[in-house]
C-alpha cells in the first residue's frame, strides 16, 4: 500500500504517522486538491452533526502571494470524507479554511498538488486543532492504512456555536523530513503560521514565514492571547449533556478529555483506563469495583451512571437518551 509520511501526534507526541493514498485526491491541473475527513455521527459515534458545510479553502505560495479560492464547495456526511478543488498556479503551501454556517468536526486534512507544481502529498491531523486550543472530541475515524491510528477532531463554525472561525496550515512543516526527535512537542506548531486557528468572522488573510525571527515571536504571544480566548469561550452544546460515548480504544482517553479546557462533546467512559469523563465538570471518576473507595463516587458501567456519595443508586435509570458503545467486538 502506498502512503505518505506525516508529523503526527502520537499519544500527547510528535511522531510519524501514514496516510494512504486514497486519503488524497487527484491531482488538478493546475491547482490543489483538497480533502477533509470529518468526525463520525450515528450510534456508532460521539459526536452530532459532525457533518456540515465544508469551509472556504484560499490558497497562497511560499512568499506570501495570494493565488485562489475556492467558495461555498458543498456539504458533506459525517464520517466521511469531502474534497475541494482550487485552481491556480505555483505551489500551494499555504491554505486557509474558513468555516460556512453548519459547523463540522475536522478529523484531518490533505492537500495534493498538481503534476506541475511538483506532484506534493501533505497531510495533517485533527490533533493539531486539539493541542493549539479548539474545541475537540476523539473522531473514531480511522486513516487508511496498516498502521492504527485514530485522530482527534476540532470544530469550526461560522455562526457562533464552535468559537472557531477556521485555520491556517503551512503545509510543508508537516513533511516527515522536517521531523526534528529532539523536539516532540506538538505545540511548537501552534505558532499562527504552520497552525493557527482563527475566531474572527470570515477569516481571509494568513500568517507566513519571512526571514525576520521577531515577527514570528510576536505572532506566537498573539497566539497564546487567541488560546486564552477560546478556552474561555468554549461551552458543552446541548445534545452532548444527554449522551454517553464507551471506548476501549488506545487512541482514546477519558483522563486526557478531562484534563483537557477545551474538550466538548458527551459525556466519556473508557474501559481500558477504567476511568469515567464527566465532561460538563470536567471532573475523573474511577469505575466501581476493584479498589474503589464506597465513601466516595464512581461510575457503574452496567448501571451507565455515577453511583455512591450522596448519589442515586445503581437501580436508577440511566441519565443518557443515547449510549454511544466504540467498543471492539472483541471485547
Amino acid at each position: 500500500m502506498s502512503v505518505v509520511e506525516a508529523i503526527g501526534v502520537v499519544s500527547g507526541i510528535l511522531g510519524i504517522i501514514q496516510f494512504a493514498a486514497d486519503n488524497f485526491g487527484d491531482t488538478t491541473e493546475p491547482g490543489s486538491t483538497v480533502k477533509v475527513a470529518v468526525a463520525l455521527d450515528g450510534e456508532a459515534g460521539g459526536t452530532s452533526n459532525a457533518g456540515g458545510d465544508l469551509p472556504d479553502v484560499r490558497v497562497w505560495n511560499e512568499f506570501g502571494d495570494f493565488l485562489a479560492i475556492t467558495s461555498d464547495p458543498g456539504t458533506l456526511s459525517d464520517g466521511t470524507v469531502g474534497t475541494v478543488e482550487v485552481d491556480h498556479e505555483q505551489q500551494g503551501s499555504y491554505s486557509l479554511f474558513s468555516a460556512n454556517d453548519d459547523a463540522i468536526c475536522i478529523a484531518w486534512v490533505t492537500t495534493t498538488w498538481s503534476e506541475a507544481a511538483g506532484g506534493n502529498k501533505f497531510a495533517v491531523s485533527g490533533d493539531y486543532g486539539a493541542e493549539c486550543g479548539a474545541n475537540w472530541y476523539e473522531s473514531h475515524m480511522w486513516t487508511n492504512t496498516d498502521q492504527s491510528y485514530q485522530p482527534r477532531c476540532f470544530w469550526i463554525d461560522a455562526n457562533g456555536d464552535q468559537p472557531q472561525t477556521g485555520f491556517q496550515v503551512h503545509w510543508p512543516a508537516y513533511s516527515s523530513t522536517a521531523f526534528d526527535e529532539g523536539n516532540t512537542d506538538p505545540t511548537k506548531f501552534c505558532n499562527d503560521i504552520d497552525f493557527g486557528l482563527r475566531t474572527e468572522g470570515d477569516p481571509s488573510t494568513i500568517n507566513f514565514w519571512t526571514s525576520a525571527k521577531s515577527k514570528s515571536k510576536a505572532r506566537r504571544s498573539e497566539k497564546n492571547e487567541r488560546r486564552v480566548r477560546a478556552r474561555r469561550s468554549g461551552q458543552r452544546v446541548s445534545w452532548a449533556a444527554e449522551q454517553l460515548v464507551i471506548s476501549d480504544s488506545v487512541h482514546h482517553s477519558a483522563r486526557r478529555l478531562c484534563d483537557s479546557e477545551t474538550s466538548m462533546g458527551p459525556d466519556f467512559a473508557h474501559t481500558g483506563e477504567r476511568r469515567f469523563c464527566d465532561m460538563g465538570a470536567k471532573v475523573l471518576y474511577p469505575f466501581c469495583g476493584g479498589g474503589w473507595n464506597s465513601t466516595s463516587s464512581c461510575f457503574d458501567l452496567n448501571a451507565q451512571r455515577l453511583i455512591g456519595n450522596g448519589l442515586e443508586s445503581r437501580d436508577s435509570a440511566s441519565p443518557y437518551t443515547t449510549v454511544r458503545d466504540w467498543r471492539s467486538k472483541s471485547s
